[in-house]
């Protein structure tokens, strides 16, 4: 039995990191329209040169070919992020939360978890 889980990407970088910024409107452009819609940024803080960037939630149920297909493409835009200083430390900081739908009858509250460099595809 498939249930619904709203799986989401977020990922908080500064425009000082090693090699700029990511090429996020080439990203977008890369996924098939359906999901083009879900790449958010770059939204710019107001202080401290911080960006942000989300890929949101498919809506589809898990194991379904559109939430494996997401789960793909959420593999792809992390690996967007994977930038390192040469003393292996970075700007891009990033979370997956997973929450809501059936997910919300199990856990009294959203699962989320830092995202490292072996989230990448």
């Amino acid at each position: 039995m498939s249930r619904i889980v709203h799986d989401a990407v977020i990922i908080t970088t500064s425009d000082y990191r090693p090699g700029g910024l990511p090429d996020i409107d080439s990203f977008r452009e890369s996924l098939p329209a359906d999901f083009q819609h879900l790449v958010i940024g770059p939204i710019k803080g107001l202080v401290n040169s911080y960006v942000s960037y989300a890929f949101m939630p498919d809506g589809s149920k898990e194991y379904w070919k559109t939430s494996e297909q997401a789960d793909e493409y959420r593999r792809l835009f992390i690996a967007l992020f994977d930038q390192r200083h040469a003393d292996g430390s970075t700007h891009d900081d990033g979370v997956a939360i997973s929450f809501g739908g059936d997910l919300r009858h199990e856990l009294d509250e959203p699962h989320a978890r830092y995202i490292n460099k072996d989230d990448a595809a």
